[in-house]
């Protein structure tokens, strides 16, 4: 889709912004893929931040990854186990969620992030336009937030996202000249991954930049740089901090036989034999409606897993009226593919959802379980 298309809302204080996808509206533009599914995907503005020179605590150099070793519960799971704690007896890294500053000073979304999630995304906080709206005028209040209160909480974090054609500046869209534009890129990415170096498990690189027909999308990156933006950015990635997992995140990846799924197969194979520091492909997960269903998602792990890369994760899941049975499918999908890491869902409960009126999550807007969340926690119970 072009970004022409796209509508921006504007989110109020204290509701849960947007992810990078949503199913498609009466007033939304819509494009279909090989399968039939489609998509059309409203944008929110965040809340600023504000800005700050506060540095987040650790030694500059120092790998920290807040939170228990990934994967290794420091204990077996007693009988008031959260998802998280059970997803890791099962050998996983991590249940997560996406929050933000506004969202975890609700207490009700506090109090179910302490209890059921062991890592935070970045709704809004580290997109292009909220963390240096300005060339080289860099905002990271609501950044340092979310990575401090990880670190008081015991979470790990996935950064997200570092290149995305939307929520970017004007200012980038209108750069034309290559060696400019690759000297913004290498300098956003070195500033942001340097900051929080050994601080941020994984970090989506890039995102959303493949269309549906499996080839890169248009946008000023591609028409400045070409593809050879995909290995800038990593590289640049790379550098500012060697031991965190570096990511391609995408839409529309739950199936083995879309052509989404099968062009970014070609190509991330490509990559990585061309020496881009891949680690690992996200499947954003927002299924049911007109996008895909789970039916094929361990299919489209199984693909997946055999690009190059070393992990897999399921990174924006939520699925329209939350049915047991879909969110069942997709925690079995990962615990069957060993590549898969974890599972984060677009948000806590549907009262923060910015599909509200779709109950897309495992709690309701009172903030009490569903039907899902309890099917998912008998079968990480078992």
């Amino acid at each position: 889709m072009k970004a022409s298309t796209i509508a921006y809302l504007l989110a109020p204080l204290g509701a849960m912004a947007s992810p990078c996808k949503h199913k498609p509206s009466a007033s939304t533009a819509v494009v279909s893929s090989a399968s039939g599914s489609a998509t059309g995907y409203p944008v929110a503005t965040p809340p600023a931040a504000t800005t700050t020179s506060r540095r987040v605590v650790g030694r500059p150099h120092e790998r920290r990854v807040v939170g228990r070793p990934l994967g290794h519960p420091s204990k077996a799971p007693g009988p008031n186990a959260g998802l998280d704690e059970l997803f890791k007896a099962k050998g996983k890294k991590y249940v997560g969620t996406s929050a933000d500053q506004f969202s975890l000073n609700n207490a009700n979304v506090a109090k179910l992030v302490a209890s059921d999630f062991g890592q935070v995304t970045p709704e809004n906080s580290m997109k292009w336009d909220a963390i240096e709206p300005r060339r080289d005028g860099f905002n990271f209040g609501g950044a340092d937030y979310l990575v401090k209160y990880a670190q008081d909480n015991n979470k790990i974090v996935r950064g997200h996202t570092l290149l995305w054609y939307q929520q970017l500046p004007q200012w980038v869209k209108d750069i034309t000249d290559k060696a400019e534009l690759t000297k913004v890129l290498q300098n956003h990415i070195a500033k942001v991954v340097g900051r929080y170096k050994g601080q941020i498990y994984a970090w989506d690189v890039v995102n959303e930049i493949f269309e549906e027909s499996g080839e890169l999308r248009d946008m000023v990156f591609t028409r400045v740089l070409g593809e050879d933006f995909v290995r800038i950015a990593f590289e640049a990635a790379k550098a500012a901090d060697p031991a965190a997992k570096l990511y391609i995140n995408e839409y529309h990846l739950e199936s083995a036989s879309g052509t989404k799924v099968t062009g970014l197969n070609k190509y991330v194979k490509k990559w990585i034999a061309a020496g881009i520091p891949i680690d690992g492909v996200g499947l954003q997960g927002h299924l049911g409606g007109a996008n895909p269903t789970a039916a094929e998602m361990k299919a489209g792990m199984e693909l997946l897993s055999k690009s190059g890369v070393t992990e897999l994760a399921i990174t924006e899941l939520d699925i329209l009226n939350a049915p047991a049975d879909e969110f069942v499918k997709v925690f079995e999908a990962c615990l069957d593919i060993e590549m898969c890491v974890g599972i984060t869902t677009w948000g806590v409960s549907d009262a923060n959802s910015w599909l509200p009126n779709d109950s897309p999550l495992l709690f309701d807007k009172q903030y009490q379980q569903k039907a899902a969340y309890k099917a998912v926690h008998d079968l990480l119970s078992k």
